[in-house]
């Protein structure tokens, strides 16, 4: 008898904590502010790195999960760090944790050689200098992972490259957006983050750092070092336009970073 009152609180317990999320399996689903999303195509593929991206799709709307890995762990997002999270509304407004906006990816279940993971989620999503929104209660249900047909396009507002310690420096990612008087342009890859800003109003022209109004900052897994020294050459910056080139160097008291390049519309 004693057996049967714990099968039956093991299964209410169950039952209570998939409350509100519908039964269904592949699943990955959440609330976007106050709109329920729900994927009717789950999608998911294993990265060269061994990175999870895992995708859901319903009529109008995408959300993207990457985790860095897939050990049962939390795995934070936002700023530097190699998770992250995207929401693409239907009108195509994109909203990304990374790198202004924050979150976290918590894996709970997997199997490896039958190729999915079950998890939960939530994260900001950031459309930067424009709006924010918030996914809430996300959860995803033994998501394949073996599929490889995600269709993944982080937003860019253009390219930056660069040397970080003599290696390649290819952003995957370029975020440029106006805070107050300030351009700020950020480079995303993988667990690095390289972040340059200029003056808004900046003319052409070379500029030591330090410099008040002129800054430049190199992320590696999440721990930000401030430029001590460097260049920062501004080739455009047109405010009718919104579109500025920019080249720098510059070193922080561990890393040098070289021979960068950055295009931006913003």
């Amino acid at each position: 008898m004693k057996r049967i009152i714990l099968l039956l609180f093991a299964t209410i317990i169950a039952f209570s904590s998939c409350e509100n999320i519908e039964d269904n399996s592949p699943a990955l689903q959440g609330m976007v502010d106050s709109v329920f999303f729900k994927a009717i195509d789950v999608r998911g593929q294993r990265n060269e790195d061994n990175s999870i991206t895992l995708q859901g799709i319903n009529q109008d709307e995408k959300l993207t999960i990457h985790v860095a890995e897939f050990e049962l762990d939390e795995y934070l997002l936002g700023g530097g760090f190699p998770s992250y999270a995207i929401y693409e509304d239907a009108a195509g407004n994109v909203y990304s944790s990374n790198p202004e906006g924050e979150g976290k990816i918590t894996l709970t279940d997997r199997c490896i050689s039958c190729g999915w993971l079950t998890g939960t989620f939530w994260f900001t999503g950031v459309n930067s200098g424009i709006d924010t929104l918030r996914v809430q209660k996300g959860i995803f249900f033994e998501a394949s992972f073996l599929g490889g047909e995600v269709d993944e396009t982080p937003p860019s507002d253009g390219t930056m490259t660069a040397n970080v310690n003599e290696s390649p420096f290819v952003a995957n990612s370029v975020t440029a957006e106006l805070n107050g008087n300030t351009l700020v342009i950020t480079g995303l890859k993988d667990q690095q983050l390289i972040t340059v800003a200029i003056p808004a109003d900046a003319v052409a022209g070379n500029y030591q750092l330090p410099l008040s109004g002129y800054s430049a900052s190199y992320t590696i897994d999440g721990v930000t070092s401030d430029a001590i020294s460097g260049l920062i050459s501004v080739n455009i910056n047109s405010t009718t336009n919104r579109r500025a080139r920019v080249f720098f160097r510059f070193d922080t008291e561990n890393d040098q970073i070289t021979d960068g390049n950055t295009r931006v519309d913003y």
